[in-house]
């Protein structure tokens, strides 16, 4: 076979294809999330609307998604034709440009607590940049962040918890340890730590962060009151409250999860959806919150941040989806319909699964008999539906995301390809 993309001969299987690409890419991979828990390795060749095609020819159809960017499906001419016209007018210059006020006046117009930004490259830039603003403006180091929330992989938030006490540990080797101790970690929608930590440490507090909806180990939306509740004591103790919406800005709603939920936070990190799958990140807030970039108070750069073709991009994505009033109910209805199938094919299967749904995000998990998440059997059924033509995350952590591109026949087809998979997996033998 040989590569359109190289011109030479490429390895005839998926096996193959990868252990080529482990020659040169340590890991086979760029990124250590893309071989969490893989069994059968997986090499694209192309990708269009929520289908994939592998290098041998084999069509999967994909509810991963690319992790979340791709709402209106791979490919999606509308947007991609627009970047392709951009790198013919130059991508890169470094200067300002109109599409920096045609792209950042889109996120203000459709977001309720942004009214400047800035723009960056990925989302733990921007996290990144977020954190070190809120520090800057609260005038406190101290950071509260939730267990489980993902907010990138910087030294200043690449967190685990713990063994004992609220001091989290560095989440990676090599990161300096001493930067943990400026940060505090507590379970998610616990309502008694979340009080006992302003209590205690309230004057040195300067910024709480959350993914208002926990979408990296699985799907677990915010407690009714629980964002009210980091709304209320950030402003009450001057603390700055961050929401991290790289997953569900402009997925869980037009406006993102502070929209839906009718929590306002005074910054937000933006990224994935914002770009149609292209590489580009936003954090912004009030006009006040953004001071101290204009004053030179507070520092952000990057010779890549707001490059011509990402904004072309953004303004791509977020008009068409200003477009169409009714894309977000539909893709409500349509993650219900999905919901709905893949607990019909569990229980048709006879096994327990664990599902949870907010909006066009989905989570689901193959549980063992005491309830716990059975994550071996969990690779064994997606490595049984990768074979049958369905490719998730082999991680039971990462969402499903639906796009424009799925169709029900699609989730129907879905189904029964999970319907067949949960039968066939064997039962776990305790808790994993």
């Amino acid at each position: 076979m040989t590569d359109t993309i190289t011109n030479v001969t490429a390895p005839p299987s998926n096996k193959a294809a990868y252990d080529h690409i482990h020659e040169v890419v340590a890991g086979g991979v760029s990124s250590n999330m893309r071989a969490r828990g893989v069994v059968r390795p997986l090499v694209v060749e192309s990708a269009s609307g929520c289908r994939i095609r592998d290098v041998e020819g084999n069509e999967l159809i994909d509810v991963n998604m690319g992790y979340g960017p791709h709402i209106f499906g791979y490919a999606d001419r509308e947007v991609t034709d627009q970047i392709a016209d951009q790198f013919g007018r130059g991508h890169l210059t470094g200067l300002p440009h109109r599409l920096d006020r045609a792209a950042a006046g889109l996120v203000a117009e459709l977001v309720p607590g942004i009214e400047q930004l800035r723009f960056a490259n990925s989302g733990t830039e921007a996290l990144m940049s977020a954190v070190r603003l809120a520090r800057a403006t609260s005038g406190r180091p101290l950071l509260l962040t939730f267990e489980g929330h993902y907010h990138g992989w910087s030294e200043t938030l690449l967190r685990r918890p713990a063994p004992e006490g609220d001091r989290p540990l560095p989440g990676a080797a090599g990161m300096i340890p001493e930067a943990a101790h400026h940060t505090i970690q507590v379970p998610w929608n616990d309502t008694a730590a979340v009080e006992r930590v302003f209590a205690e440490h309230g004057a040195e507090l300067g910024a709480v962060i959350c993914e208002p909806v926990l979408g990296n180990v699985g799907v677990v939306p915010p407690a009714p009151g629980f964002l009210e509740l980091l709304r209320l004591r950030t402003r009450e103790r001057g603390a700055v409250l961050i929401f991290d919406e790289v997953i569900t800005g402009f997925r869980v709603a037009r406006g993102g999860a502070q929209e839906r939920y009718g929590v306002v936070p005074d910054l937000t990190v933006l990224s994935k959806v914002m770009g149609g799958g292209f590489p580009v990140a936003a954090f912004g807030g009030s006009r006040e919150v953004m001071e101290p970039l204009t004053t030179y108070e507070a520092f952000h750069a990057g010779v890549y941040a707001g490059n011509h073709a990402a904004l072309r991009a953004v303004t791509a994505t977020l008009t068409k989806i200003r477009s169409a009033p009714d894309l977000y109910g539909d893709l409500e209805a349509l993650g219900a319909y999905a919901e709905a199938r893949v607990r019909e094919a569990a229980t048709a299967a006879g096994r327990n699964v664990l599902v949870e749904r907010v909006g066009s995000v989905l989570s689901m998990a193959l549980l063992d008999d005491a309830s716990a998440v059975d994550r071996a059997g969990h690779r064994a059924v997606q490595t049984a539906c990768q074979q049958r033509g369905v490719y998730f995350h082999p991680v039971p952590d990462e969402p499903w995301f639906l796009s424009t591109a799925h169709t029900t026949q699609d989730i129907d087809t879905v189904a029964g390809v999970l319907k067949e998979s949960l039968a066939q997996a064997p039962a776990a033998e305790g808790v994993r």
